[in-house]
């Protein structure tokens, strides 16, 4: 196995493009269905049936991760996506089609890509670092990942509202650049992913597993023996699925809720909606620099149940108080608490996890929390969260299931108490 710095900095390097993709396609489509042709309510119905069906393919990505060469799976998901990127863009720009369902399809390809990406990318860091050095290399993915949302958040609102618009909130005058259509964003990706691709056949790596994709019938049972794992480790279970509570309310709520709250509660326009991913980001870079040494004094199982906490309140003052500057602080304060918790957690799971094992647990607590989703997801599709400031019970809904997947940590904690 090379475990040389060298190697592992190639890996990270090879992120960066594809990370650009991801975070072009997150921000633009969401809010394209939201401003551009006013189908909020369209998008958060067909986000629900595409979380339901990765509910399925996270489970076999896990088996997939755990079994085939890393190495391999993150070449070939950024060749397929770099030539869908491509396919789909040239249709849209040749052909200025821009019928909802094909401007969906590319979100779609966006998601299951992500749903096997960052296991698999976690599985990898884990095979390649000491132990020692857990939780600083999940530090720097964390950083490393937001400093490119930020990227990915400025680009996006610079390329899709035109330098003119966004320009505009900072009163100055800097270049020029025309606003871009959704075709010529998909183009972009199709080029970013084949970087990453590129780069990625440079790292050297070895693994004694078997280039084989797995039958359904081999996977499920890979899947029966990571949850009999879980089953007898009740506490790493508990933790792995209460722990993830704060993505699961953000990752609906970026794509469902945010946007109308910009929209019908601030007023704002795509610029601040992808300037909220850059505060959100840098709130992830302070998580990235500070969790390491708030671990030190704070045991991980504690410092979860206090940020799934401190988010819950953080979403509550702003919708309190529906002024920019609150969202911004709000927003800083979930990326901080999000990004740490993550962090926290991976390095749990480092801890207590063997690595033939990692990528499966991870996925079954990526599909337990994809269902959680889902159920948040198709209530939030109802066409009364899109009117009015009616997306405020969203965000009230939220910070109740925020609450209620708190109390079976705290009770970890408790137990952890008595045993000591």
């Amino acid at each position: 196995m090379q475990k040389t710095k060298y190697h592992i900095l190639l890996l990270l390097l090879a992120v960066i493009p594809s990370g650009l993709a991801q975070g072009l396609t997150i921000i633009s489509i969401p809010w394209y269905f939201t401003e551009n042709i006013n189908q909020s309510s369209t998008f958060a119905l067909w986000y629900g049936i595409l979380t339901f069906i990765g509910f399925f393919w996270g489970l076999y990505a896990g088996v997939i991760i755990d079994a085939i060469n890393r190495k391999k799976i993150l070449v070939y998901i950024n060749i397929i996506s770099a030539i869908f990127f491509a396919c789909i863009g040239s249709y849209i720009f040749f052909t200025n089609d821009t019928s909802p369902f094909i401007i969906f399809i590319g979100f779609g390809l966006c998601s299951i890509y992500y749903m096997i990406f960052y296991p698999n990318l976690y599985a990898l860091a884990q095979e390649l670092v000491n132990r020692k050095e857990y939780i600083q290399i999940n530090s720097i993915i964390e950083i490393q990942g937001q400093l490119i949302n930020i990227t990915a958040a400025v680009l996006c609102g610079l390329l899709l509202s035109g330098s003119d618009v966004f320009f505009s909130y900072f009163n100055i005058d800097f270049f020029a650049i025309k606003k871009w259509s959704i075709g010529k964003i998909f183009l972009l990706n199709g080029l970013l992913y084949s970087t990453s691709a590129i780069i990625l056949i440079a790292v050297k790596y070895k693994t004694t597993n078997v280039i084989i994709m797995p039958s359904i019938k081999s996977a499920i049972q890979d899947i029966k023996k990571s949850l009999n794992f879980l089953v007898i480790q009740k506490s790493i279970f508990i933790y792995g699925i209460c722990s993830q509570i704060i993505f699961a309310f953000l990752i609906v709520e970026l794509f469902t809720l945010l946007p109308l709250f910009v929209k019908n509660c601030l007023n704002e326009t795509i610029v601040i909606f992808s300037l909220a991913d850059f505060v959100y980001g840098i709130g992830a870079i302070i998580a990235g620099i500070t969790t390491l040494k708030l671990l030190k004094i704070i045991n991980k199982i504690n410092l979860t149940f206090l940020f799934i906490i401190l988010t819950g309140y953080a979403v509550l003052i702003m919708i309190n108080f529906q002024t920019l500057k609150i969202f911004f602080i709000a927003t800083l304060i979930i990326g901080i608490t999000n990004a740490s918790v993550r962090i926290t957690r991976m390095s749990y799971f480092f801890d207590n996890i063997p690595n033939n094992l990692i990528g499966r647990c991870n996925t079954i607590f990526n599909s337990i929390n994809t269902l959680i989703r889902n159920i948040l997801i198709f209530i939030f599709s109802l066409k009364w969260f899109s009117q009015q400031d009616h997306v405020i019970l969203g965000y009230i809904i939220g910070i109740f299931v925020l609450i209620i997947f708190s109390i079976p940590i705290l009770f970890l904690i408790q137990q952890k108490k008595n045993i000591n």
